[in-house]
């Protein structure tokens, strides 16, 4: 199977990554996607352990045995199942990212 890419795509990937390289451009733009999404999930995450004083283990752990104040709340599950995905979500573009060349 032959895929082609516009004229002006082309255009576009060479000029902002300075590699005239299909391949090369493409792998460039999508390291920068995933550092920038993995920099993104970083800073949220980062909030979340700032709102409850600890890191995700601790949470999930504290939830586990009922220490977590108003843990039934919508807020506080709302957080938990954020958090979860957020971590989920870093693991994975983690791995994706490691799997570039």
């Amino acid at each position: 199977m032959t895929e082609s890419i516009s004229p002006q795509l082309l255009k576009v990937l060479t000029d902002v990554t300075g590699e005239v390289h299909l391949d090369s451009a493409l792998r460039i733009v999508t390291q920068e996607a995933i550092d920038h999404r993995l920099a993104r999930l970083a800073t949220e995450i980062h909030a979340l352990e700032q709102q409850y004083g600890l890191s995700f283990e601790e949470f999930e752990a504290r939830f586990q045995r009922e220490e977590i104040p108003h843990q039934h709340s919508y807020e506080v599950e709302q957080s938990y199942l954020e958090w979860e995905g957020l971590l989920c979500r870093q693991r994975r573009l983690q791995e994706v990212r490691a799997w570039l060349p």
